[in-house]
Parts: C-alpha cells; sequence; structure tokens
C-alpha cells in the first residue's frame, strides 16, 4: 500500500482551537487583488529530478537533500537574495538599521498568508528567529544570532533585532531564515514534529503530498500568494537512484529539471532545441595552499615562481568532463570584494625558470652519476613540493598528476602524498610525511565576502586551515571589515584584501569549475534564474510556453 501523507498540520496543533486571525477562504483575503502585474500564461506542472533523498521539511533545521530546494518554495524570509546577489524585500517589504549597526527594524508586508489561511505578523517572526537561537533544537543556524542581544516584536507588523555588536552580515544571513508559523509550532518538539513532514509556510507553493515509498514531494500553488499567485499549477519533486537513471528520465522528458549534470550530458543537450542548458561557475575554486613555515616555501618568490609555471587553462583542457573559470586570488568574480584591478600571473614558465634560478635553486641537468635530472638544487638539496591529495577524489588526482608534470617542467620535483580521510592528518603525520602543500576546494563566494575569504584571516577556524595564513595588514583590514556596517567601504576593504592575498599567494589559486544544469525549453523565464545565487524563490515566475 502507497503511504502518502495528507494530514492537513501536525497532530500536536489539532487539539488546539482555531486562531482568531485565520482568514477562511470564504472570508476576504487581503492579498487577492496583489499584483496586477502578472501577465504570462498560467498552468501546468514543473517536475525535477534528483538523486538525494529528501530530509525532514523544517527552515530551523534543514540545510541540504532535495528538502532545501523544497523549503526555499514552501517558506519566505524576511529579506531575500536575488540574482545578482543583492539584498531584496521578502516578507519585510523594508528595514531600517541603526548608525551604530546594533538596531534592524523590520516592517513586514500585511496580509500574508500562512497556507492554512492564518495571517503571518511579527510574533511569528520572533518566535522562528527564538527557535534557531534556542540551543536545544540544534539548528545549524544558531550561529546566525550569536551576537543578537534580543528580538522584539515593536507592532503586528514591525520587528526589531537588537545586536550586542554590529554584525554587518547579518541581512545575508536571515536569507536564509525562513518563517514558521507560530499558531502550530509553539509548544512543540521542533525536532519531532510531524510538521516536518507535513510543512505550512506562506511560500509560493504548498505542500500536498509525500509518497513514502518513492520520495515523490508534490506541492501545489498557492492561490493567496502575497506577490500573486506563481504561474505553475504544481511543483513535483521525484527522486532517482543514480545519475543514469535520473538522465534517461530526462531525456525522456518525464522530468523537466535537473542539477549538476555531467560535462559529457551538457554537450549532448546544449545544442537541442528541447532544452534548454546552462554552465554556471560554481562557488569554490581548487587552489594549492602552502605551508608557509616550512624553510622553503616561505620564499614568496618560489610560490609566484609556481603560479606562473602552471598552465591552468591546458589544466582545465586534461581534466575530462571539467570547465570554469580562472581562480585569480580568494574573491569569485561576482563577489562584492572581487578586484578587478588584481592582474593575473599568466602562463610564463620561463619568466618561472628565471625566478627560480635568481633564488638559487640552479638547474642540474645531470645528477652525482651522470643521469639526467631536471630537478633544481640549491645547497645540495632537490626543490620538491611534498603535496597533500585526497585519494578518494579522481579528479584530485588526475589534476595532480598534471601538475607534477608541469612543475617538472621548471625544474620543481611534486611528491603526491595521499590519503584517504582528514582524520589522519595527525601531527605524527605530518612528522613523518613533511607536507608542505595541499590540493583542496576553498569558499570563493558567499553573499558577505567574509564568507569567501575567512580562510585567509589568521583567527579562522574554517575547515582547511592546517597552516594559519598570518598577515597582520590582512587580518587588520578583515577585522576592518565585518564591524563596517557600509556596504560600499566593506567592498573596497575587502578587495584590498583581494590584492594583498594575491600578491602573496599563500596559494597558488587554480580555477572555479564549471555546474551544469538544464531545463525543458518549455519553461520559459529561467535564464534569471541560473546564476551563482540559484534564488529557488524564482521558480514562481517560471511559466511554460510551446511558441
Amino acid at each position: 500500500m502507497v503511504a502518502v501523507i495528507t494530514t492537513p498540520y501536525p497532530a500536536e496543533a489539532e487539539q488546539k482551537s482555531p486562531p482568531k486571525n485565520r482568514i477562511y477562504p470564504e472570508q476576504k483575503t487581503l492579498n487577492e487583488n496583489r499584483p496586477a502585474s502578472r501577465t504570462h500564461p498560467y498552468g501546468g506542472t514543473l517536475v525535477w529530478g534528483d538523486t538525494h533523498q529528501p530530509t525532514i521539511i523544517n527552515p530551523i533545521l534543514t540545510t541540504t537533500s532535495a528538502s532545501a530546494v523544497l523549503v526555499d518554495l514552501i517558506f519566505d524570509s524576511l529579506v531575500r537574495i536575488d540574482s545578482n546577489g543583492k539584498i531584496v524585500p521578502g516578507l519585510a517589504k523594508s528595514w531600517d538599521i541603526s548608525k551604530d549597526g546594533l538596531v534592524y527594524t523590520f516592517y513586514l508586508q500585511e496580509g500574508v498568508l500562512f497556507h492554512d489561511g492564518v495571517e503571518l505578523t511579527a510574533e511569528d517572526v520572533k518566535f522562528t528567529y527564538e527557535q534557531i537561537a534556542n540551543p536545544k533544537n540544534n539548528s545549524p543556524f544558531r550561529s546566525h544570532f550569536e551576537l543578537a542581544e534580543r528580538f522584539e516584536v515593536v507592532d503586528k507588523y514591525i520587528f526589531q533585532i537588537v545586536l550586542k555588536e554590529s554584525f554587518p552580515p547579518l541581512l545575508y544571513k536571515l536569507d536564509r531564515e525562513e518563517i514558521i508559523p507560530k499558531h502550530i509550532l509553539e509548544g512543540t518538539d521542533i525536532n519531532e514534529t510531524t510538521f516536518n513532514y507535513h510543512p505550512i509556510g506562506t511560500g509560493s507553493f504548498k505542500f500536498k503530498d509525500w509518497n513514502k515509498e518513492t520520495n515523490q514531494i508534490e506541492l501545489e500553488a498557492n492561490l493567496h500568494y502575497f506577490e500573486g499567485k506563481p504561474y505553475l499549477d504544481k511543483f513535483i519533486a521525484k527522486i532517482y537512484s543514480d545519475n543514469s537513471q535520473l538522465w534517461a528520465a530526462f531525456m525522456r522528458r518525464e522530468v523537466d529539471l535537473m542539477f549538476f549534470i555531467n560535462r559529457e550530458d551538457y554537450s549532448i543537450i546544449e545544442r537541442d532545441p528541447a532544452f534548454r542548458a546552462y554552465a554556471v561557475a560554481g562557488s569554490m575554486y581548487y587552489a594549492i595552499v602552502y605551508n608557509l613555515d616550512d624553510p622553503v616555501w616561505h620564499d614568496r618568490e618560489l610560490r609566484q615562481a609556481i603560479a606562473l609555471g602552471l598552465n591552468i587553462e591546458q589544466i582545465m583542457k586534461d581534466l575530462p568532463g571539467v570547465d570554469g573559470i580562472k581562480a585569480t586570488g580568494p574573491f569569485h568574480p561576482d563577489s562584492p570584494g572581487y578586484n578587478q584591478e588584481v592582474k593575473p600571473f599568466e602562463f610564463d614558465p620561463v619568466k618561472a625558470r628565471m625566478m627560480l634560478m635568481h633564488r638559487g635553486w640552479l638547474d642540474m641537468p645531470q645528477d652525482a652519476r651522470g643521469r639526467e635530472n631536471s630537478v633544481r638544487r640549491k645547497n645540495g638539496r632537490e626543490l620538491e613540493l611534498r603535496m597533500l591529495v585526497d585519494e578518494r577524489n579522481d579528479t584530485y588526482k588526475r589534476m595532480a598528476r598534471i601538475i607534477r608534470q608541469q612543475l617538472a617542467e621548471i625544474g620543481i620535483k611534486a611528491v603526491i602524498l595521499l590519503y584517504n580521510d582528514e582524520n589522519e592528518l595527525t601531527q605524527e603525520y605530518f612528522n613523518q610525511n613533511k607536507p608542505q602543500a595541499w590540493l583542496r576546494l576553498f569558499q570563493g563566494f558567499g553573499p558577505d565576502p567574509y564568507e569567501a575569504a575567512g580562510s585567509w584571516y589568521g583567527l579562522s577556524s574554517q575547515f582547511g586551515n592546517l597552516w594559519a595564513y598570518r598577515n597582520r595588514q590582512v587580518d587588520e583590514l578583515f577585522e576592518s571589515g565585518m564591524m563596517s556596517v557600509d556596504h560600499d567601504k566593506r567592498s573596497e576593504i575587502y578587495k584590498k584584501i583581494h590584492k594583498l592575498i594575491y600578491e602573496d599567494q599563500p596559494a597558488c589559486f587554480l580555477f572555479y569549475p564549471a555546474g551544469y544544469f538544464a531545463v525543458n525549453s518549455d519553461f520559459k523565464n529561467t535564464d534569471e534564474y541560473f546564476s551563482l545565487y540559484m534564488p529557488n524563490y524564482m521558480m514562481k515566475d517560471w511559466y511554460i510556453s510551446k511558441n
């Protein structure tokens, strides 16, 4: 027997009296006449295919899996991030920030309805943020409110966050804090409530059912959505066991939307008029981060020589199924911290060899026994780079082989140190293997620039800081940027950080690999969505036209 969840709302809420502010269908809704600008055809279903099993659908708790996309459709946040990375109104139509950056005042949209007909108010916002901040709930977003002193309901439609100290990234964090209904969840265990399997939000789509045998989840259009009902009638998430099955379903037109297809499949459909394919440079970049305490690689000119000696375009070309854009420092080109005036090191092996020779690393055409030996030496020591590489990742291993070959051409011996688990990288391992570098992915983009470049802040505890990068000038700029509430001023600060870090080369910055996406070409108004930000709420504006 097929198990389908059809409970109208959680069992915990069934015994409660209907809230006084519930607006029933027979009553005139507060937003039935808004807006008048939606002119495209209505109707149709979007089927999204994925291979990740859904988990609970609760914005307080959900971070990954297929459920993360559904959260953005079922719920709304006070503010949103658009496809250009700008903060735009959501449930809050406007907001004020005090001069000292400690008080954020939000003015809510009036007449926004939860899917059960109850109007959203500032009480729901306060309740939501308190649940996130409550350590008992173990919300993965709790750190977003570490600097919050209190949450205040000023008025039915006015809400305030009062901070202990200035925290400029707050608005960007709030994009991920969708609002849940107090009248349903007050007094319940957020982690155990059946609401997690039958969510009720204010979003453009309403939860309809969840087939527990196939994990297919169906949403339907919210006819009373405050920005106007979505053009599509339904949104269906279908789960497949692997990418090959999902791809076959996509080619059969059983699925309309597919994320993260491989490069070979992308090349098949990018010129097919039945589909619309997108290649989007991702938010993470490959880099070789150095141990700057190493007696050899603390020399900046040697690190710059590697930047000149690696042909990054060729590395991407030689990696099957990989495209991307060159990384020119710790910030993605779409990040507000990106400095366009930073001139990247261009591939120049001749100049690289000259820099190595200038630093005393001489070409030794023969070793002591007369055999050919292209590895440079200084005071009898070979110039080698002992590089950590994750054995579990084929792309890392292939890239490491290409890097080793290119470094050999300028006289550097790359020694690949394979590992299977980061837990292996103990002090004992370091003492025994003496790694000097690590090939890995770094976060190069975040709505707030610190999220993109925090790995290069000396006091950062971000993953991957095996060797802390210490640069007093960079650290002072980071601290200044974290305290400034002026967006333009912060952007200029981070651009200075970009320039300093790239010149110093604490890592050899390689490239941002692209992600590939595709959608049935019958669906229109999709182009703006496929950006670095992928704002899922924009799906409410997709519509079907076969013309």
